[in-house]
C-alpha cells in the first residue's frame, strides 16, 4: 500500500476498523482499492473463462434513480477490475439490463457477461434472450442461466422435449451465448441434482457463512460441482445484508470465508460506490482462512442459522417478475 507500513497499518486496522485505519494513515478506501493491486482471477469451472474473486451484481448496482449514477457504478467495477457482471431479465423489469448495456459500450470485451432467464419452456426463453441481447447491446452472452430453479418441478420442465434447455442448445449452436447455467436462492438438493443430470457450464447458489446450518449449498450442492467442475457463482454472501445487519458477522469475514471455498466469483450487490471500494480492497488483499480459522467463524455463526437470516430459503415460489416481452 503505497509507503505505508503493513505491518502497522493491520495493527491499526484491528484496532480501529478498515476504514478508520485508512483515514489515520491518510488513505481513503477508494484510493486504497485503487492501489492494492490486481484483482485475483480464477477459472470459472470448465468454461476456460477467468473470472475476478469480486463480481458485480446487476440489480443493485442499476438500482438507483438517476441512470448515471448506475452507470458509475459499473464504469468503476471495470476500473477495479470487476470482470464478471451478474443480470436477469426481470430485476427492475429489463430496466438493468438495459442499463448494463448502455454502460458496457465500447467495454464488453473487458467483462464476461451473464444474465438469467425466468422461461422454462424454449419458445418462451428464446424470445426472453433475444430482448435480453438487445437490451445489452450485444450479439452474445458468455453465461446464459436459468433463474430461481428451486424444486425437482423446475429443473424437469427445464430439461423435458421442448423445455428451456432446447433453447439454450439452439442458442449456442447459432452463437448466441457461449455457456449455460442455473441458479437458486434454495433448493441445494435440486442444484446437485441438476449437476448430475446434465451438464451445466455454472451454477449460482446462495453461499454464506451462515448456509452451511441450513439447507447447506456449500457441502451439498458446491461439493457435487467440484467434482463435474463446475463453475461456481456465489450469491448472497451477505444474506440480503442480514450478516452485518445482525452482527453475524464483519463483512470483511463474510467475504473472506466465501473466498475461501471452492468458487469461482462471488457477485457482490454493490449499489453504493463505498460498498465497491470496500469489496475490491477486500477481494484485492484475500488471503485464504485456514481451516481453523473456518471452524472458528462457523461455531459463531451457528447460532443465526434459519430464515432469521436466510429468509429466502423458506420462499415457496419463484416470484420473479418478467419484463414485458416487446
Amino acid at each position: 500500500m503505497g509507503n505505508l507500513d503493513r505491518r502497522d497499518f493491520v495493527k491499526a486496522a484491528g484496532a480501529l476498523g478498515l476504514t478508520a485505519a485508512l483515514s489515520e494513515f491518510g488513505w481513503s478506501m477508494a484510493t486504497a482499492a485503487e492501489e492494492a493491486g490486481p484483482m485475483p482471477m480464477r477459472a470459472l469451472g470448465r468454461t476456460g473463462l477467468k473470472v475476478g474473486i469480486l463480481g458485480l451484481g446487476g440489480y443493485h448496482a442499476t438500482m438507483h434513480e438517476k441512470e448515471e449514477e448506475s452507470l458509475a457504478i459499473m464504469h468503476r467495477a471495470i476500473d477495479l477490475g470487476v470482470n464478471f457482471f451478474d443480470n436477469a431479465d426481470c430485476y427492475l423489469v429489463g430496466v438493468a439490463e438495459e442499463r448494463m448495456g448502455k454502460a458496457l459500450v465500447g467495454r464488453r470485451d473487458k467483462v464476461v457477461l451473464m444474465t438469467k432467464v425466468d422461461d422454462r419452456d424454449a419458445k418462451g426463453a428464446m424470445e426472453t434472450l433475444d430482448i435480453s441481447l438487445k437490451s445489452l447491446q450485444t450479439d452474445y452472452l458468455d453465461v446464459w442461466q436459468f433463474h430461481g430453479v428451486f424444486t425437482i418441478d423446475d429443473l424437469d420442465k427445464i430439461l423435458a422435449p421442448g423445455g428451456g434447455i432446447e433453447a439454450a442448445e439452439k442458442a449456442k449452436k447459432a452463437g448466441k451465448i457461449r455457456f449455460v447455467g442455473l441458479t437458486g436462492h434454495l433448493g441445494a438438493l435440486t442444484q446437485q441434482e441438476a449437476i448430475r443430470r446434465y451438464p451445466f457450464d455454472t451454477i449460482q447458489p446462495a453461499l454464506n457463512c451462515v448456509d452451511p446450518h441450513f439447507e447447506n449449498f456449500r457441502h451439498v450442492t458446491i461439493d457435487e460441482a467440484v467434482k463435474h467442475n463446475t463453475g461456481v457463482i456465489a450469491m448472497k454472501t451477505m444474506a440480503f445484508g442480514n450478516i452485518y445487519k445482525q452482527k453475524v458477522a464483519t463483512v470483511e469475514e463474510a467475504l473472506r470465508w466465501v473466498w475461501s471455498q471452492p468458487i469461482s466469483t462471488a457477485v457482490s450487490g454493490c449499489e453504493k460506490m463505498e460498498f465497491l471500494n470496500h469489496n475490491a480492497y477486500l477481494a484485492k488483499t484475500f488471503k485464504p482462512m485456514s481451516e481453523q480459522e473456518q471452524a472458528a467463524l462457523l461455531a459463531r455463526t451457528e447460532p443465526f442459522k434459519g430464515a432469521k437470516v436466510e429468509v429466502y430459503k423458506t420462499w415457496t415460489t419463484n416470484e420473479n417478475k418478467r419484463r414485458p416481452r416487446t
